[in-house]
């Protein structure tokens, strides 16, 4: 792993006290030290939005915000992409709007798919960006820290009609119609520390800025965990409407006809059920990708995790198919994130054994009317 990735996989678990020792503990005195620090930085910015110091932009459209209050995954790049499909399917014009984490294009704007044709690698878009063009025809995808800079292209020159702010509720530049967010139901508010002795973005007390809460991966999570969840919106904003979803399993594809797009040869869940496979994956809570495969009783007998966002070397992907064979796997079962990241020298090179990319969707459950309605009255 590179050194930034390391350092980031220390700190991970030295703040949820997975290490022991002085060292931890003087770290962890320190990073509440920054924590301090950062939450003024935040109150500060915020207030400034709230008073009319700082002024937000407002765009001549309609704009939804999906976002979260932790770092990590929350599936926020599924849940996009339903959102971003029943927007489209209402009759409206739909952008997303991506900062391009981790991306290496560094201009104002980057066009990473105009609907039609992607522009750009996974590499120059970030992988979120890029699972979004690939998997969203007919819906334009676009990179840039500034929203407002990016908003303004999008309106005038791929004339969105509705905008998805991807990943956008600690963006308070740029105005925005509704504000999703959206709660891992195993993980829910991480530690309650802010960054960076925690993962909350800012205090909680902030929910009381959002008009919907996404409750995610709830098939996973019990009854007091999500009743506890409830709760603690509720104590901060009982005004916003509560909806539950699931990440839903549909089939898997074998990597190479992924990467080229022939989606019509998908293997049905049921013919890899019973085998036992080795589960590959560099996202925020690979526990959850592990949990789905299981769910559907394929046998994961092994488990290879790398820091969220890890762009795979040809090397790692070799030593991990080596370390499946060795194990006696099947397969190679991974995310479609990872499989954006994964080298197009590996996927095309003659492997002992498949690479199987899980193909999964959101599916809202309790709520799911009402959170149709909140969004076909905002777009009226």
């Amino acid at each position: 792993m590179r050194l930034r990735e390391t350092i980031q996989t220390y700190l991970y678990r030295v703040i949820h006290r997975e290490r022991r020792g002085l060292l931890p503990i003087l770290i962890l005195m320190v990073l509440r030290i920054f924590s301090a620090v950062y939450a003024l930085g935040v109150n500060v910015k915020l207030s400034m939005y709230r008073w009319g110091i700082l002024k937000q932009h407002k765009l001549p459209c309609h704009v939804i915000s999906l976002g979260n209050i932790t770092v990590g995954g929350t599936g926020k790049t599924p849940t996009a992409q339903r959102l971003a499909t029943l927007i489209r399917d209402m009759g409206y014009r739909v952008v997303i709007l991506n900062r391009g984490y981790r991306a290496t294009w560094q201009e104002d704007i980057g066009l990473v798919s105009d609907g039609e044709k992607i522009y750009m690698t996974a590499a120059e878009a970030g992988d979120e960006a890029y699972l979004l063009a690939k998997s969203l025809p007919g819906i334009p995808v676009v990179i840039g820290k500034e929203r407002a800079v990016t908003g303004e292209y999008a309106v005038k020159q791929l004339n969105a009609q509705v905008i998805i702010l991807d990943d956008a509720y600690q963006h308070w530049q740029l105005a925005r119609d509704l504000d999703i967010v959206l709660i891992d139901a195993l993980n829910r508010f991480g530690n309650n520390c802010l960054l960076p002795r925690g993962t909350l973005r800012e205090p909680l007390r902030n929910l009381n800025r959002a008009h919907a809460f996404l409750l995610t991966k709830v098939d996973q999570s019990t009854d007091n965990d999500r009743d506890s969840i409830r709760d603690t919106l509720a104590r901060y904003n009982d005004k916003a409407l509560v909806v539950e979803s699931i990440h839903r399993p549909r089939w898997f594809i074998e990597i190479e006809s992924w990467y080229k797009g022939v989606r019509d040869c998908g293997i049905a869940l049921e013919n890899v059920r019973g085998q036992a496979v080795a589960a590959i994956s560099a996202i925020g809570n690979p526990s959850s990708f592990e949990q789905t495969i299981a769910d559907i009783e394929v046998n994961v007998i092994d488990s290879l995790r790398f820091p969220d966002h890890h762009h795979y070397t040809m090397t790692e992907m070799q030593w991990a198919m080596e370390r499946a064979v060795k194990k006696g796997a099947t397969a190679l079962v991974t995310t479609e994130k990872d499989a954006v990241k994964i080298p197009a020298e590996f996927i095309h090179s003659h492997r002992p054994l498949p690479v199987y990319v899980l193909g999964i969707e959101v599916r809202f459950l309790d709520g799911y009317e009402e959170f149709m309605h909140l969004i076909e009255e905002t777009l009226k």
